[in-house]
């Protein structure tokens, strides 16, 4: 399997791309060369925090599949091994474009998948669309990137933010004795404030009363102000949307003023969060795409791979959405019966696909609308799967005790 490492000399890597010769398409409809799957991974960088362990897990993804020979090929009749060509993008978008030129015309990749991040997505589908070279991102989920009308672009976006608590919010109209009011605490983050700003109306829609709603600072550190507030309005429901280093200080000092709630929710619910808040963590609700031992399409195999790799998802809780996007991607060469971009983009338009997290369906845009995440839940300092019901593995314990 080819696996290059990040390129030292960004210069070289531009110099080089501007002398290489326009991409060719020999090996496409070939069945005998293996399908070669191109991709840049924030192996460094502000985002290598997410994804350092995703190149080995990329490398042990090809070997598990090749385990069996690779993807069917119809008009091959029989199954071609992929492989995969990797760049480290150092969580910079403008050297995420040179690196997909590469990949397109000096590798001569046959598809992409990748790259992760809105910051990417905005910069790199035109890439793809210049060389006709169909591409399923990872964790790109701005909706505005899928509305510039390209036609070579899917994502896989776990959960979209339309999707992101309706698991949640279906649990607590569930309970015997459901929540009235709400209160919402805001990152003042693009991706939180997307998150609270659908939810607080989809809150109030299912017949919620909004009893506040607070942005903070990435840098604010004393939250004792607002958690006076909350002690006020006593909520029912806290919903944090936040990611987890900022919301620290939040939740210690609700803990430290002894704050009550029926539940918690952190919409990022991570094994960092855990880390540095300890016990204060108890209770708390969030969302997560997948854990191991939900039951669900290709979940052995995400099992198996992921097991190798060393990914524990409450730590790299964004794996899943770049691990389905391989899994799609083989599943739409298949379909399409060739090793065909335009067959493959015909196979993934408006396509249905299935992944650990359930079937994920793509709209016209190629936004994959339909996947939704799972709530989950610490109890007794372990993370359990509340909801929904068919892929739980524990019982929701609401009110939550640590909050009473």
């Amino acid at each position: 399997m080819k696996y290059l490492l990040k390129l030292t000399s960004v210069a070289a890597l531009v110099a080089a791309v501007s002398a290489a010769a326009p991409p060719a398409a020999a090996k496409l409809g070939s069945c005998d060369d293996p399908i070669t799957l191109g991709t840049t991974i924030s192996s460094t960088g502000r985002y290598s925090t997410l994804a350092e362990r995703w190149a080995e897990m990329t490398r042990i993804f090809a070997e598990e599949f090749n385990k069996d020979g690779g993807i069917f090929i119809k008009s091959c009749n029989k199954k071609v091994p992929i492989e995969f060509v990797i760049y480290d993008d150092q969580s910079v978008p403008s050297l995420a474009v040179t690196l997909y030129e590469r990949l397109a015309t000096v590798d001569k990749v046959d598809f992409f998948v990748g790259p992760d991040w809105s910051a990417m997505g905005f910069p790199v589908p035109p890439v793809a669309e210049k060389h006709k070279i169909p591409m399923v991102m990872a964790n790109v989920a701005a909706p505005p990137i899928f509305k510039r009308g390209l036609k070579y672009m899917w994502g896989t976006p776990m959960p979209t933010v339309p999707n992101w608590s309706v698991t949640y919010f279906d649990l607590l109209a569930a309970q015997k004795s459901p929540p009235k009011t709400i209160y919402f605490i805001t990152q003042d983050n693009p991706i939180t404030k997307a998150i609270s700003g659908f939810w607080v109306k989809a809150a109030q829609d299912r017949g919620l009363k909004l009893l506040g709603h607070e942005l903070f600072s990435q840098e604010l550190k004393d939250f004792t102000s607002l958690v006076l507030k909350l002690r006020i309005a006593k909520p029912d429901i806290i919903y944090i949307s936040s990611f987890d280093v900022p919301s620290v200080p939040l939740i210690q000092q609700m803990r430290r003023l002894k704050t009550k709630a029926k539940d918690v929710h952190h919409t990022i619910l991570t094994g960092a969060l855990e880390k540095q808040l300890g016990k204060d963590i108890e209770g708390m609700t969030g969302e997560i795409a997948w854990y191991p031992g939900v039951k669900g399409p290709y979940s052995e195999f995400a099992e198996r791979v992921l097991g190798r790799a060393k990914i524990d998802m409450f730590y790299y809780w964004s794996t899943m959405s770049r691990f389905a996007s391989y899994l799609i991607m083989v599943q739409a060469i298949e379909k399409a019966g060739a090793v065909d971009r335009e067959a493959v983009k015909k196979a993934l338009y408006k396509g249905s696909f299935k992944t650990p997290i359930g079937i994920v369906e793509f709209d016209e845009t190629g936004y994959a609308y339909k996947n939704g995440a799972m709530t989950s839940q610490i109890q007794d300092g372990k993370l359990v799967v509340v909801a929904p019901a068919d892929r739980a593995t524990g019982t929701f314990r609401y009110p939550s005790p640590s909050w009473q």
